[in-house]
């Protein structure tokens, strides 16, 4: 047997069996669809049958809220007309015995007045806060204790009593009983202008149980419901299918068909996956065959809608379809496998070239040029570029591919040289950005004053500065600041603001006139409209006096050995080398001996997590606290562990810095 004889009955019987799989998953999904659109129908007669019951429902509740709303009306009416008899009587007459009896008199003209046409007795009741608080109001068994629809208590009901009165729906203290409507209603000027309740403030409390107040809507709900009943018979489905309408219980209210016999006891299932989910739909199998089975939950009635109908009628229409398919498809068969087995015969040729130059551009060494110089022109050279069908198509894409891979090859290489070139510009730019800022944590404590830093940097260069001198006259500069923006650009205004701001200080000036010099020199210079927060102070180990100025940067916390803390609360000013001609203002404070001042930059307090939640001054306070014992390093240590926990594997949005000056408790042998 020959080769060409072996390619033609593998292509044959692959497309053999490509049409049989097609023919399968045709009927499939033709039956699938068929018992979609019933699915669908069912879900519309459904639909139809649940919008007409919702329809009487919404009905039934809209009265319902009429005959409440007129009850509240006439509620809060006759309470307050208790209200003002009992308001005027006192007001005409003295305390005494005959006013006692006539308000007793009074309250009972009021109580047990007929408020509807109906059994149901308007019940108003005069008592005090505490009383209520303590009993509840037993005459409708309504307990103190016991929530209302909203979960409240009476307690928390009179607690935000509003002068006007209120109303809530309590259920009764034995729970089996109608809900009561109830009304309180402050008797006393003083709690309804104070809108404080004491326990020995009167209330008007009325209430009402619902039972009976919604006869008018029980009747249009069962008279609609009759209607609905009767259209239920016009509902269009298959003649030896199943229409049912029954309740939760299982009481049958109307049925189409009969469920005895195939599907009694096997819906169960499809009932509670109903009350579930609203609707359930499954094939049910029975002693006469398979059933489609759609169950619809009226959640408003608490009732079950259910449609049945045999697979076998429904499948009908596919099974009919699937024959004349497969009657054309052996047609479709013979010819495709022969014309098939043909075209690919005549397709093994390029197709070979086209695997032997893959695979010998394959084998070549992308990192020489002699190389590149090979795969660029090897495809174009040895593959049939005119042919007009999809295999010149597909040597054609093979050649502009290997020409455009050999381009972004060379591009990469070159990308990588000065990506290399940039990461040791960029390492050389961090080295002499870290050799600008001083390294505090080596130098050692002297009398009054030890002083640590820290700074990471978001990217390889940042725009964080911090720096801490020794003044001709012994007193300590401390400098805090942060640069806007990132990377290179920040790292030199940060490097000129260092220059500046140490220029300034050691010439003389305080920190307010520190800044102020600053500023200008900034904004005379500032093509990039950038700025600079600034916190400048010189600090007197001796006394603990801290001068200091803060143009626009993150409050100072200042905190003592026993944890207690507090801010430098002060501003000199708005941003540094924003704005021309500004004025800083100088302000004073004093460390104590083991009181620690604790400088940030807000890549601090900023440093968010997974959830993209900031960090905040809330946590780096409690941090603080927590530490309030540790030497500077180790507290600054604790603090970038607390923000690393925080931020987990979010990487870093901002550059964190930290300075830390601790005046430490002077021992016998030293001096202030």
């Amino acid at each position: 047997m020959t080769l060409r004889t072996k390619l033609s009955l593998s292509v044959g019987l692959s497309v053999a069996l490509s049409i049989v799989l097609t023919l399968f998953l045709t009927w499939q999904r033709v039956s699938r669809f068929i018992l979609s659109s019933e699915e669908s129908h069912f879900d519309s007669i459904a639909q139809t049958v649940e919008d007409n019951l919702l329809s009487s429902y919404q009905e039934y509740l809209a009265a319902k809220v009429r005959v409440v709303l007129s009850t509240k009306r006439k509620m809060r009416a006759r309470t307050r007309d208790a209200r003002k008899d009992l308001l005027a009587l006192e007001k005409e007459i003295p305390p005494s015995s005959d006013r006692n009896r006539l308000s007793r008199s009074l309250l009972t003209n009021h109580a047990y007045e007929r408020l509807l046409i109906t059994d149901e007795q308007f019940i108003i009741s005069l008592t005090t806060v505490g009383e209520v608080r303590a009993l509840g109001f037993p005459p409708l068994k309504v307990d103190a204790k016991t929530p209302n629809v909203k979960q409240q208590t009476l307690t928390d009901m009179l607690a935000n009593l509003s002068h006007e009165g209120d109303f809530a729906l309590w259920p009764t203290r034995s729970g089996s009983d109608e809900p009561v409507l109830l009304f309180f209603l402050p008797v006393d000027d003083r709690a309804r202008t104070s809108g404080v309740l004491m326990d020995s403030d009167r209330i008007f409390v009325s209430g009402l149980r619902l039972g009976s107040l919604f006869q008018e809507a029980e009747i249009l709900r069962r008279n609609r419901l009759d209607a609905a009943k009767n259209n239920f018979e016009s509902v269009k489905f298959y003649e030896n299918g199943l229409l049912m309408l029954r309740d939760e219980q299982g009481d049958v209210l109307i049925k189409r068909g009969d469920e005895s016999g195939y599907l009694k006891g096997r819906l169960d299932s499809l009932y509670e996956e109903a009350k579930r989910h609203r609707h359930a739909v499954a094939s049910v199998e029975t002693e006469d065959g398979e059933y489609l089975c759609h169950v619809a939950w009226v959640h408003a009635y608490r009732w079950f809608f259910v449609m049945a109908a045999p697979m076998e009628v429904l499948r009908a229409p596919s099974s009919a379809l699937v024959s004349h398919l497969l009657l054309a498809g052996l047609v479709i068969l013979v010819v495709a496998a022969l014309f098939t087995a043909f075209m690919v015969m005549h397709a093994l040729r390029p197709l070979r070239k086209l695997r032997d130059c893959t695979s010998e551009l394959a084998s070549l060494d992308p990192s020489s040029s002699s190389s590149l110089d090979a795969m660029e022109t090897m495809l174009p050279q040895q593959l049939d570029l005119v042919r007009r069908d999809e295999l010149g198509d597909l040597a054609r894409s093979f050649a502009s591919m290997s020409q455009e891979l050999t381009k972004n090859i060379r591009a990469s290489m070159e990308a990588m040289t000065v990506q290399k070139r940039m990461e040791g510009e960029l390492n050389a730019a961090k080295d002499i950005q870290m050799g600008i800022l001083p390294n505090l944590n080596d130098a050692p404590p002297e009398p009054g004053f030890s002083v640590a830093n820290f700074l990471e940097p978001a990217r390889e260069v940042g725009g964080d500065l911090y720096d801490s001198f020794t003044l001709h006259d012994g007193r300590k500069a401390i400098v805090m600041g942060d640069v806007s923006g990132k990377g290179v650009p920040a790292a030199l205004f940060m490097t000129m603001s260092v220059t500046l701001v140490r220029y300034t200080l050691r010439s003389g000036l305080d920190p307010a006139e520190a800044l102020t010099r600053v500023n200008a020199l900034l904004e005379e210079h500032n093509p990039g409209n950038m700025f600079v927060t600034l916190f400048l102070a010189l600090y007197s180990p001796e006394t603990g006096e801290l001068l200091y100025a803060n143009g626009g940067h993150c409050l100072p916390y200042v905190m003592d050995a026993e944890g207690h803390l507090r801010q430098l609360e002060h501003l000199s000013g708005p941003l540094v080398g924003a704005m021309p001609d500004v004025e800083y203002l100088p302000f004073k404070d004093t460390l104590s001996p083991g009181d620690t001042c604790f400088l940030y930059t807000d890549g601090l307090t900023e440093a968010m997590n997974s959830e993209k939640e900031l960090y905040g001054e809330e946590r780096l306070a409690a941090c603080l606290v927590a530490h309030s014992k540790a030497a500077p390093r180790e507290l600054q240590n604790a603090v970038f562990a607390d923000i690393c926990a925080f931020r987990g594997d979010e990487p870093p949005s901002d550059d964190i810095t930290m300075l830390t000056v601790c005046r430490h408790i002077v021992s016998d042998g030293e001096s202030e």
